[in-house]
């Protein structure tokens, strides 16, 4: 019997994939239900390396590369206010970005898990087992690195198919966001993120944005909060994942984007490379670094030069750029031997940071 501890999206990778093969395996949840770790929201899907053509990185194919065929809700975001301190424009993306609807009904996770369940996995419910060697360990992070609150407000004027991203130092310190998303046809979602030492003012912020920013000011036109979420995130960058024979994947093994955030292709990539190391008996922490380690180390890079340089770091990327414009995000990278000395070098500092002061 293969035994799964969490019931995230990591988890839920590795139990389909058990149950496809036709392993006996089980997962213990520690809440009433899958996806009640989050409010309903959408968060991105990144593309699991930068050429990959959007044929191959859109949510469905990108799922189904990993042995995942669930019936979830998402939607492509093409067109986006981008807001730096100085500037406001609306641009569109030459490649769709993948929202994906987790927590909740319709969410991924509901959808792993029922279709982990028509394979035949079992699931256990208000449930955390000690760990035990070949178990895997899929329980979340267990650290806070960065943070993130929003608020929910009542708008029917601001577009359905626009969604806005901001980088505002005053709100978003050392090079972090917020973003607005439509949720439905009547509400908004407003969401600020920060990093440590400033989690503990992320909702503080947010409001102080939505007081002073004029662009927000004028979305969210005096409407009163319907609701708020909020959430955590860890992120490390482990030597192994296995410890004492057990496995850790997602954010239980540090799996996270320390840059902006995203940490699904993390989670859903390490699950399935877990329970493959484990059916197939190859070694897991080889497998992984060879998935994800370049990604990770330039997710870590990005987080220093954004930390070091600010509102200056996306002023500079959107320099080009002019209101109506269609971007190519990757060609607004740098490019050869300058990206490989710059993220070599932004990486190195920023690991050394880590290690002495335990913060990114």
């Amino acid at each position: 019997m293969r035994r799964i501890i969490g019931g995230g999206l990591s988890g839920l990778a590795a139990a389909v994939n058990f149950a496809k093969r036709g392993e006996k395996v089980e997962v213990h949840e520690a809440r009433r239900e899958v996806g009640e770790q989050f409010h309903a929201n959408y968060q991105v899907l990144l593309k699991e390396r930068p050429d990959a053509p959007w044929e191959e990185s859109c949510a469905p194919a990108y799922l189904k590369r990993w042995g995942l065929e669930p019936e979830f809700t998402y939607r492509n975001a093409q067109k986006f206010v981008c807001c730096t301190q100085t500037r406001e424009l609306t641009i569109t993306m030459k490649e769709p970005l993948p929202l994906i609807l987790r927590g909740g009904e319709g969410s991924l996770e509901r959808g792993l898990a029922a279709e982990a369940e028509q394979f035949g996995a079992e699931f256990h419910y208000k449930s955390r087992p000690k760990p035990q060697a070949g178990d895997i360990i899929a329980t979340g992070s267990y650290r806070t690195d960065m943070a993130a609150f929003g608020a929910y407000y009542e708008n029917s004027d601001f577009p359905r198919d626009q969604f806005l991203y901001m980088h505002d130092e005053k709100y978003s310190p050392r090079g972090w966001y917020l973003y607005i998303i439509p949720m439905d046809d009547d509400t908004i979602k407003v969401m600020n993120c920060c990093s440590r030492p400033h989690t503990k003012k992320v909702r503080r912020l947010l409001y102080k944005a939505v007081e002073e920013r004029k662009v927000l000011r004028d979305i969210i036109d005096g409407a009163k909060p319907v609701g708020t979420v909020g959430g955590q995130g860890g992120a490390e960058f482990p030597r192994s994942a296995v410890r004492d024979g057990v496995y850790y994947t997602g954010e239980a093994a540090g799996f996270q984007d320390p840059w902006r955030g995203f940490g699904m292709n993390y989670a859903i990539e390490s699950g399935v490379l877990a329970q493959r190391a484990l059916s197939n008996g190859g070694n897991y922490d080889q497998m992984w670094k060879a998935q994800f380690r370049n990604r990770k180390q330039a997710d870590i890079a990005r987080r220093g030069i954004f930390a070091l340089l600010g509102n200056r770091a996306f002023e500079m990327a959107m320099r080009k750029v002019r209101d109506g414009d269609t971007v190519d995000w990757e060609k607004m990278n740098l490019q050869g031997w300058r990206k490989w000395l710059v993220y070599s070098s932004f990486y190195s500092i920023e690991m050394a940071k880590k290690s002495i002061w335990d913060s990114w």
